[in-house]
């Protein structure tokens, strides 16, 4: 599979953490086949609960925060374009993430059946070596 520079551009903003709040989550959307008026109403929602001029003065910092990842959630998946964009990126991490998952799974259960082989071949040669000294103290005693 060849790796476009658009693919390469993805992998960097996830090593970067660009992509690391999923925008469907922010907005509290239990699904991505949701439609604007939706995205709208969660979007509205959750404004009104982190709104940096309704918070409290204790929590202005962390909702600012929050609602700057809300409106970037909002700008992304209102518009239809930008929206498929990040529909893509997102299904592209997650099959880079669980190729990850499953060649680490398969590199350890090589490393532990390695180790296994390993661990039986020291035991037999331990037992060996266990019979040999047996042998000898039978032929001098």
């Amino acid at each position: 599979m060849k790796s476009t520079s658009h693919q390469l551009k993805i992998v960097a903003n996830m090593q970067k953490g660009k992509l690391a709040n999923n925008f469907y989550e922010v907005l509290s959307l239990s699904s991505t086949n949701v439609g604007f008026e939706e995205i709208k109403k969660a979007y509205r929602c959750k404004a009104l609960q982190y709104h940096p001029d309704i918070c409290h003065h204790s929590n202005k910092e962390e909702s600012t925060r929050r609602f700057i990842e809300l409106r970037k959630a909002y700008e992304t998946l209102s518009d239809p374009i930008s929206r498929q964009i990040y529909d893509y990126e997102m299904t592209l991490m997650n099959s880079f993430e669980s190729e990850l998952i499953w060649r680490q799974s398969k590199q350890n259960k090589k490393t532990n059946f390695t180790k296994e082989v390993w661990e039986r071949q020291l035991d037999g040669l331990i037992i060996r070596c266990c019979n040999r000294m047996e042998k000898k103290k039978c032929t001098f005693s």
